[in-house]
């Protein structure tokens, strides 16, 4: 919850600055949002081990294999990585190329996922 409150803080922040540097320096006013975005990544490291301890007590607890938990955190971190590069773009007023990485991550999730998918249509197909 920590992280939630300091994440809000550094992007108000980042913001803040933006808008300040947009009329005379819209270079700069793009870098102030980029750094803001990875200095909330780096803090949103340590949450990845959590993630990994998850999946770990769910192959332990459920006899999940890596070919059902890895598309789903393939996906999620394709969903992630994408949003965030179509943001930026927005913010640089590059609109087309926001839309265009957005695309791109949705085809790239849904390529992701599809072993999943199979897996579970022949697991719905064996019980009939």
């Amino acid at each position: 919850m920590e992280l939630v409150f300091r994440a809000a803080a550094a992007a108000l922040c980042a913001a803040l600055l933006a808008l300040l540097f947009k009329r005379t320096n819209p270079e700069l006013s793009f870098l102030v949002s980029l750094t803001a975005v990875v200095v909330i990544l780096i803090a949103v490291i340590g949450f990845v081990q959590g993630i990994r301890e998850l999946s770990e007590t769910l192959r332990e607890e459920f006899g999940l294999t890596d070919m059902l938990l890895l598309p789903v955190l393939k996906c999620m971190a394709v969903g992630i990585t994408s949003r965030f590069a179509s943001e930026l773009c927005r913010d640089s007023a590059q609109t087309a190329a926001a839309s265009a990485v957005e695309l791109a991550g949705t085809a790239c999730a849904l390529s992701v996922i599809m072993p999943l998918v199979m897996s579970v249509l022949h697991l719905i197909g064996g019980l009939v």
